[in-house]
């Protein structure tokens, strides 16, 4: 396969859950770079710069299907951050949400985030309106020490909130134990490094292949996450390649079974006309010759056998002819067809 162009490659947007500018926009920063390496296009989308207003349960967006926070605004300026947010939303091929781990759950700050999916449920349930088409996304938990009770809380809230936007979670990757590069451990000078024990020491060394294992691993998951967007978005520009096909060819069939119809109409008007003109020759011939004999009669018995023998065959061949004909176009726009797919996916 032919590497895409600019305008093809996949759009993944990157989410740091946590209100504070450091390890999860570190992290962020790795999975960015191993996504750019394996040729996808990223966005980010920092909660600790960026502001999302907590979900108020007024009920408008279940009438309307648009958030009732949206377009309010305070001093001249959108009371948040949420317009940005739903834009690229609806237009990224993929999410990765980065979060740290609060109470086995997410911070407010993005719980707020998910709470505000709600426009996206009541267009769906309550309005009827058709989903959009499902996009892969991955959560990355971050945690200093990890939580007794696991964080499967905060998996099921994501899972459940970016549902209705149009987002299947399809793979939870534990990053707890992860630094941000200024809080990873680092090898002492070795002036300060005489003064430890050897269990220091060896503890140091353990952190520190530790975090270095972390990033190595950071970089592999963007990479690979970003790979199976770019898979995930080259089978369905196929797909619909293979239904605008397939929609062709049948329409293709229509036309020809149409033609079929025509033709086979034609044969049996003409062959009616010739069987009435016949008859209408036979019978003043027959008023004419009243007064011969049976060779006479027998004679003419024949040739109208014989007549009658030759326009059948002659409708056999027309028939024949327009389905060789037909057959002969579809193969021809078929083979286009096949040909326009195929360079497509050059």
């Amino acid at each position: 396969m032919a590497a895409h162009k600019q305008s093809d490659k996949p759009d993944i947007l990157f989410i740091s859950g946590s209100p504070r500018a450091r390890t999860c926009e570190a992290l962020v920063g790795l999975l960015e770079q191993g996504a750019k390496k394996a040729g996808a296009k990223t966005q980010r989308f920092c909660l600790s710069k960026k502001r999302i207003h907590p979900c108020i349960g007024c009920g408008a967006c279940e009438k309307t299907g648009i958030c009732s926070l949206a377009s309010r605004t305070h001093d001249k300026q959108f009371l948040d951050d949420y317009l940005e947010l739903k834009a690229v939303l609806e237009r990224v091929d993929a999410v990765a949400l980065v979060a740290p781990l609060y109470f086995a759950g997410p911070p407010a700050q993005l719980k707020a985030l998910l709470d505000r999916m709600q426009p996206y449920w009541a267009q769906r349930y309550r309005l009827g309106i058709k989903p959009p088409a499902k996009r892969p996304a991955q959560l990355f938990v971050v945690g200093g020490g990890g939580d007794e009770h696991g964080y499967t809380p905060l998996s099921i809230t994501t899972k459940s909130a970016i549902a209705v936007a149009g987002f299947t979670l399809e793979k939870v990757n534990n990053f707890i134990g992860f630094a941000a590069p200024r809080d990873a451990p680092i090898y002492p000078p070795d002036s300060e490094a005489q003064s430890l024990s050897h269990a220091q020491l060896a503890k140091l060394k353990r952190a520190v292949s530790e975090q270095a294992a972390f990033t190595q691993r950071a970089l592999d998951a963007g990479s690979a996450f970003a790979r199976y967007v770019v898979k995930k978005k080259e089978a369905a520009i196929l797909t619909a390649q293979l239904a605008q096909v397939e929609a062709e060819l049948a329409v293709l069939n229509e036309v020809g079974d149409a033609r079929h119809g025509d033709a086979r109409q034609g044969d049996v008007r003409h062959g009616d006309a010739e069987g009435r003109s016949a008859l209408s020759t036979e019978g003043r011939s027959a008023e004419g010759r009243s007064g011969e004999g049976r060779g006479a009669e027998g004679r003419s018995s024949a040739e109208g056998r014989g007549g009658t023998e030759n326009r059948g065959a002659n409708r056999t061949e027309s028939r024949s002819a327009v389905r060789t004909e037909h057959q002969a176009e579809i193969d021809l726009d078929y083979s286009k067809l096949i040909i326009s797919v195929d360079k497509g996916d050059e």
